[in-house]
């Protein structure tokens, strides 16, 4: 079975961890597939794919990106190009499909993010064309929001994936995919027929020792712009 993190901020947005810190954990950790999930950003998980394929690490990386709708987050994943901001969730749930790639309405009713207006889809999920949702959220502020996400797809049609949400490198694993195989095309296949398990990752308090830290440090640039706000200017 192979294992993957769908959901990963590096500092092409609003982490702390470079491309490289983000890899080399990923592979201690024995992932074989990550997805860099950047807000509005592709940028960094090009980059990422380009080094993994050249340093033979071990793990693939998807090209995604956490896209700020006008309606909520939403994840692209095997993306082509970047999509711009601020559409409707439906217009870039669209476009995903267009790229040949697939959408996910991660952290779909999570009430911390919704605070800073850098929340989810909500029911949505369920009246556009997701191919997935994120039932489970790395993040340790998303324990009621990923109760409310598996209570919500229980006798849904959508596949159910786990991701870190990760800002840090220590915080990548916390959330993760169970799938056949090993590999991103096997990702794309195992989502597209509901194949996959979502589970929590290792023990969250080193990754919660670190993200207070990072933050403390001002390495964060959380709910801002580079955080995907609503209320905030975005990079076009």
């Amino acid at each position: 079975m192979g294992l993957a993190d769908l959901h990963i901020h590096t500092i092409y947005s609003d982490g702390s961890a470079t491309v490289e810190e983000v890899l080399r954990k990923a592979v201690s950790l024995g992932l074989d597939t990550i997805a860099i999930t950047d807000h509005n950003e592709i940028e960094g998980a090009v980059k990422a794919r380009e080094l993994a394929l050249s340093w033979n690490l071990g793990v693939e990386v998807i090209v995604g990106e956490e896209i700020t709708t006008a309606d909520g987050h939403v994840v692209g994943l095997f993306l082509k190009d970047r999509i711009r901001p601020l559409l409707s969730a439906e217009a870039t749930v669209d476009e995903i499909h267009r790229q040949g790639g697939l959408a996910v309405a991660v952290h779909p009713f999570s009430l911390w993010l919704k605070l800073f207006r850098c929340g989810g889809v909500g029911k949505l999920a369920d009246r556009l064309q997701f191919d997935a949702i994120e039932t489970i959220n790395g993040s340790p502020t998303e324990g009621l929001g990923n109760i409310l996400a598996g209570r919500f797809n229980r006798g849904k049609k959508l596949a159910g994936v786990g991701g870190s949400d990760a800002h840090t490198a220590e915080a990548v694993g916390q959330g993760v995919t169970i799938f056949p195989g090993r590999g991103p095309a096997m990702v794309f296949e195992a989502i597209r027929n509901k194949a996959v398990i979502a589970k929590t990752g290792r023990s969250a308090l080193r990754a919660m020792v670190d993200f207070v830290y990072q933050h403390l440090m001002g390495r964060m640039a959380l709910y801002g712009p580079k955080g995907g706000g609503l209320d905030q200017p975005v990079i076009n």
